[in-house]
């Protein structure tokens, strides 16, 4: 049996640019695609008319947690993007067979803690999505933007992200819950192709400190 691919993404009105190429990298390699419209008053004409293209028009109060929009309803093989990344042509199929392989969430990027974990700055070891990762490995948390799972294994609902610009750790939270592992896939640095802006989530939360990051971080873990 054929087994259904799905990509989940959000993105901001800044952002249309990226967001094309990123669409452009994903459409051939899935079954269907849905892009979380955050902030936008109209739908980019890129998006209109495509049969396997379905969007929703948000509010961006949930930031990046909205690419996990209707979430419950996707069955198969699912993939968490970001709108500034530009995929490679085997990226899904490269996915899936470490998903196969591992039988639990895989991810290129991704965070592993010492016990207790005292902050979010304070890693163990460190896999970078646009580094180079000759051996990978489990981690803590794992990054949604380059993230994939079969819902075999891993089940998440739209509702288990409440806490906006949270998205990796929340799937972290649940991930514990249930009991699955995050494995961080080997990569070479070019792998991926990243679109630069000055303003990004990471930049936005690093002048906050990530107080609740670590707050989050010691919840989960250190129980």
């Amino acid at each position: 049996m054929v087994q259904k691919i799905t990509a989940q993404i959000a993105t901001i009105p800044e952002r249309v640019d990226s967001l094309e190429k990123t669409v452009n990298s994903l459409l051939p390699q899935v079954n269907f695609l849905f892009v979380a419209l955050n902030g936008h008053k109209e739908v980019p004409k890129f998006l209109c008319n495509k049969p396997r293209i379905s969007y929703a028009l948000l509010d961006n109060k949930m930031a990046d947690c909205a690419k996990f929009h209707s979430i419950d309803e996707r069955v198969g093989y699912i993939f968490t993007c970001d709108d500034d990344i530009i995929y490679p042509h085997t990226y899904c199929q490269d996915m899936i067979d470490g998903i196969n392989k591992y039988k639990c969430i895989v991810s290129l990027h991704g965070k592993q803690y010492p016990r207790p974990i005292k902050s979010f700055y304070n890693i163990e070891k460190n896999y970078r999505c646009l580094g180079n990762v000759p051996k990978g490995g489990y981690v803590d948390v794992g990054g949604s933007g380059v993230m994939a799972w079969h819902t075999d294994f891993f089940k998440l609902r739209h509702d288990d992200c409440k806490t906006p610009n949270m998205a990796d750790i929340c799937v972290s939270r649940i991930a514990k819950e249930q009991g699955v592992k995050i494995m961080v896939l080997p990569h070479t640095e070019n792998y991926l192709q990243h679109i630069r802006y000055k303003d990004n989530l990471f930049v936005r939360e690093h002048k906050k400190g990530f107080s609740e990051q670590t707050r989050m971080l010691k919840e989960i873990f250190n129980a």
